[in-house]
């Protein structure tokens, strides 16, 4: 198999993981909003930690997000990327 039919096959692969990333970042977000709309912690160590660990969850997805399209594009168009 051609690498960049490999790589088009991995990037397809990790689609439904970009979508999970983002579905629970959504629900953990949804799950602490109180009725007027804001968000609710129990300390300021959990605050911190849910920043956090959603932050690097979002980055991580926008990171795949871009390796993804660069894997589909490369597959797509071989000779703009010198891909064999």
């Amino acid at each position: 198999m051609e690498t960049s039919e490999y790589n088009l096959l991995i990037s397809l692969a990790l689609i439904p993981a970009v979508v999970g990333l983002q579905i629970w970042v959504r629900n953990r977000r949804k799950r602490r909003r109180t009725d007027e709309g804001h968000q609710e912690f129990d300390s300021l160590g959990s605050t911190l930690f849910s920043a956090i660990l959603e932050g690097v969850a979002v980055v991580s997805s926008l990171i795949l997000i871009i390796w993804i399209m660069g894997g589909i594009l490369r597959y797509l168009f071989p000779m703009i990327f010198n891909a064999k």
